[in-house]
């Protein structure tokens, strides 16, 4: 069996086992294809990168439409942040892993002795390129259904939940009403593509440090922070239900 037809069983075994089909087999290969195999073969294949930018912003539209149908009657702020939770690298890695597709990424050597199959932000981002694929070869009705399977077991934990306040200005109120300054909040970290930019957001409670968050923006960023922060303080939120 040649390297090609190798590959394209490889792939359909994939596809069948996580309960989706391509009629391209060929758009999947690409969505799990990094940029660092391109650096060590003359002729490289296409890699993920732009499929990444569909995907992710078909599984932000799943998410959200996911949630309004789950956990119905929120501010356009809870599903803000309830989204983010979903939808935030650190997330998407895991259940990138959870299906296992690490070991179908094809990587040059570098990346490969790297450890980029087990790095979070490129299992992530293949994940979110393979929806990528699945919606340009199949359709919003696939691709959507893919994503609820995926994505069940977050809404599920988020509706386990004390329901989701405004942190940061619940984090003022708690301040103010103990006399301490106010918090002061650092991006400490931001990176990714301009459409997907991530950022790490750090919170000073009495010139100390009491909480980080990550978000895709600073304010989403700043409200993980503040939960962190309240947490540390020995804040409930029972009383948020």
């Amino acid at each position: 069996m040649s390297k090609d037809a190798s590959r394209v069983c490889e792939l359909r075994a994939l596809a069948l086992r996580l309960g989706i089909e391509f009629t391209d087999i060929g758009i999947l290969d690409r969505a799990l294809t990094h940029a660092s195999i391109a650096c060590e073969q003359q002729n490289a294949r296409e890699n993920y990168e732009s499929l990444e930018f569909v995907g992710d912003a078909a599984l932000g539209l799943a998410a959200a439409h996911l949630l309004y149908e789950r956990i119905p009657d929120r501010t356009p702020g809870e599903y803000s942040r309830m989204r983010a939770a979903m939808v935030n690298r650190r997330c998407l890695a895991r259940l990138a892993c959870g299906l296992d597709i690490g070991p179908h990424i094809r990587l040059g050597k570098g990346e490969e002795l790297a450890g980029g199959r087990t790095r979070a932000a490129l299992l992530a981002d293949c994940l979110e390129a393979l929806l990528g694929a699945l919606y340009l070869d199949q359709g919003w009705a696939a691709a959507y259904a893919f994503a609820v399977r995926m994505l069940e077991p977050e809404v599920a934990a988020l509706q386990a939940r004390p329901r989701i306040w405004d942190y940061k200005s619940r984090l003022l109120h708690y301040c103010q009403a103990r006399r301490i300054g106010l918090p002061e909040f650092t991006i400490v970290r931001s990176e990714g593509p301009d459409h997907k930019k991530e950022f790490e957001v750090e919170v000073l409670l009495r010139g100390k440090s009491t909480g980080k968050g990550v978000g895709r923006s600073k304010k989403e960023a700043e409200q993980e922070a503040s939960r962190m922060a309240l947490s540390h303080e020995g804040v409930s939120f029972e009383e948020d239900t």
